[in-house]
């Protein structure tokens, strides 16, 4: 007797749980009005302005040579230079004279 209970039992409670899930999730629901508006506008108006300028020095197709003088001042090159026991980089200490846009040694300055 107690067996056939509980199957009774245990079926009421199943239809009960089914009757109860809809029951629930119709709630859940509600009203819900949702509008979704996508509107996208994609502008794409590039411009480019390219302007180049070069300007060469006047002695851009000139080769010169290591050591050599040129106007009385000697050319070594974009390279730094030791003169009595101290390296001057290039372009930066008393010694160094700007010609047109580059740097000589300056003998009257600093002489071999």
């Amino acid at each position: 007797m107690l067996r056939k209970v509980s199957i009774v039992l245990s079926v009421l409670a199943g239809l009960g749980l089914a009757v109860a899930a809809p029951a629930n999730a119709k709630q859940d629901k509600g009203n819900q009005n949702v509008h979704v508006n996508k509107n996208v506008t994609v502008n794409r108006n590039v411009t480019v302005k390219k302007n180049v300028n070069v300007n060469k020095n006047i002695h851009a197709n000139k080769q010169f040579v290591v050591g050599k003088k040129y106007n009385g001042n000697i050319w070594y090159g974009q390279n730094r230079h030791r003169w009595r026991g101290v390296w001057y980089a290039y372009g930066i200490g008393p010694c160094w004279i700007n010609v047109d846009g580059l740097w000589f040694w300056n003998v009257a300055a600093c002489p071999p």
